[in-house]
């Protein structure tokens, strides 16, 4: 019989897909930044998300990718 393997509660998924659905503890870990820093950049820097409930927020990869693009800064020499 075959063993169905679940990511753990908790335990970061792979997020390699630009169409995964990412938790705040998982988008924080790919933007290298806490949790909390997310709550201030959506209010602040538009960090894209969206909000299932008035407690549950959710990021889309592709949507972060694409906001780390329009903020990416080119240095000319």
């Amino acid at each position: 019989m075959l063993k169905h393997h679940k990511t753990p509660v908790g335990a970061p998924a792979n997020v390699n897909s630009p169409g995964d659905i990412l938790t705040d503890e998982q988008a924080a870990a790919l933007l290298a930044v806490e949790p909390r820093t997310l709550r201030l950049w959506r209010h602040t820097r538009g960090l894209p998300h969206m909000k299932i409930t008035s407690k549950i927020i959710r990021y889309r990869r592709a949507d972060l990718d694409a906001w780390l693009d329009r903020a990416r800064t080119v240095i000319s020499s």
